[in-house]
């Protein structure tokens, strides 16, 4: 990911005035989820954090804290609410996943394995809410802009986690999952309008099917959990049975 400067204010803009509910979210649903975000968090606010932190965040995830402090992802997205800087925090690794990884590096591991073997006790925690899946910016695996991956952990998939090169990836991946989701609404007329994927399309805008994304769409969601609620065993046995090496993490692109 490169050092320039990202609009904040645009994006959230943008994903706020294309947003429309699942098809099969009920009337409550859509109230209580409106607006996406939350006024900016002060310059004081944000320094408070990084001081309770012991550490200053990384430029894109501190710039958008500044914009919207908390955010809703969306329900088809494994992380559905991401908390403002008064609710981050350190991980810590509460289900003893570092161990597990570790004894499975192996003598000559990858550079990435060891990373992320180290990643659940360095990490920072990002989401309230979410279908047991875990939302962490990893201050040992950064970049030369100062920009932390960041790792989504689906606690109920058994798999590996998803990394991003940054949260600004993580969020632009987010914006497209969106999009890809919503593409596969039923075409009845809508009270809402067309959908977002058509407007892109008139817009000549890139839409999420040839971005490549990969959607969580065409899955029951599994039940949500509030953030220190544990998540059920799938990794563990997932891990266990590659015997050793197991996959790598899946690196998901940043943009079109």
């Amino acid at each position: 990911m490169s050092g320039e400067s990202f609009d904040w204010y645009e994006f959230r803009g943008r994903w706020q005035a294309e947003w429309v509910p699942r098809a099969d979210a009920d009337e409550d649903d859509v109230q209580t989820r409106a607006p996406l975000g939350r006024p900016g968090a002060d310059e004081a606010v944000i320094a408070a954090t990084e001081e309770r932190l012991g550490r200053r965040l990384p430029p894109s995830y501190r710039d958008f804290l500044a914009v919207s402090d908390g955010w809703h992802v969306d329900e088809t997205a494994g992380v559905y609410q991401l908390g403002g800087a008064a609710d981050i925090d350190w991980f810590r690794d509460p289900y003893d996943m570092t161990p597990l990884y570790e004894q499975n590096l192996g003598d000559n591991p990858r550079d990435e394995d060891v990373l992320l073997a180290g990643m659940w006790q360095r990490a920072l925690r990002l989401e309230t809410d979410s279908d047991m899946s875990s939302a962490l910016l990893d201050p040992g695996d950064s970049d030369q802009n100062g920009e932390w991956a960041l790792y989504v952990h689906k606690g109920w998939s058994g798999e590996f986690p998803d990394r991003y090169p940054s949260f600004r990836a993580y969020m632009q991946a987010r914006y497209r999952g969106f999009h890809s989701d919503r593409a596969q609404v039923p075409s009845e007329p809508s009270p809402h309008g067309p959908g977002p994927a058509r407007h892109a399309r008139a817009r000549g805008s890139p839409t999420p099917a040839s971005c490549g994304t990969g959607t969580e769409r065409g899955r029951a969601r599994p039940r949500r959990w509030k953030a220190g609620r544990p998540p059920l065993a799938g990794p563990v046995a997932r891990v266990r049975a590659a015997g050793g090496r197991g996959r790598r993490c899946r690196h998901v692109r940043s943009w079109c």
